[in-house]
């Protein structure tokens, strides 16, 4: 009924609102009339209390969270950690295993994760972009990270033409990754763990 509907309501103000006031009860916002401050003391500290607490404690999470903030290199590179590994750092010269998701202005122009599949690399090859080749060296095994990479460590000035099954990128384009640095074959695990047994599988 339309009565049931109006208590309804009005017990959920008094349970999401009034934690709200309690919170702010010492003074109030600037510009706040003075009904706002409660005139028998704090309102937690009245009949009401109770509710009021688990009002707070209802809303408390959603208040404090907040989005991990990104690092940022000298390079102009910035990355999240999105999962962090135990493993060791590779080092120049060290073959490694690689997953990645890559997009650019919001559309995703490869990913080894959909493809189920894995990018062996030499570390300081020059065979992947500045900004990938930079995190690299960076990370631990079994990390992953969020990467923005600014154009002049993408593709740079020539851009990426475009090849089956992958779309053009325009020059100095900024981009985004998804990173995984999977394994260092050689130091974390043998290499027929990780090629499943076949000795072909890496250069």
């Amino acid at each position: 009924s339309v009565i049931t509907r109006l208590v309804m309501m009005r017990s959920i103000v008094l349970l999401v609102g009034c934690p709200l006031a309690c919170a702010l009860s010492t003074g109030g916002p600037a510009g706040a009339s003075s009904a706002f401050v409660p005139t028998r003391g704090p309102v937690c500290s009245t009949r009401r209390g109770f509710g009021y607490a688990l009002g707070a404690a209802a809303l408390s999470p959603l208040l404090s969270t907040a989005p991990a903030l990104a690092e940022s290199t000298a390079s102009g590179l910035s990355y999240k950690v999105l999962q962090k590994g135990k493993g060791v750092v590779p080092t120049v010269g060290e073959l490694i295993v690689l997953r990645w998701q890559a997009s650019f202005n919001g559309k995703v122009f490869d990913d080894l994760y959909a493809k189920n599949d894995f990018y062996y690399h030499r570390v300081g090859s020059g065979n992947l972009i500045p900004g990938v080749e930079e995190a690299v060296l960076l990370m631990h095994v079994g990390d992953v990270w969020q990467l923005e990479i600014p154009g002049e460590l993408g593709f740079g000035k020539a851009g990426k033409k475009a090849t089956p099954g992958q779309p053009s990128i325009p020059p100095n384009a900024p981009l985004s990754y998804k990173l995984e640095l999977v394994s260092l074959p050689g130091r974390e695990e043998d290499l027929l763990d990780v090629t499943g047994g076949d000795p072909t599988a890496v250069d």
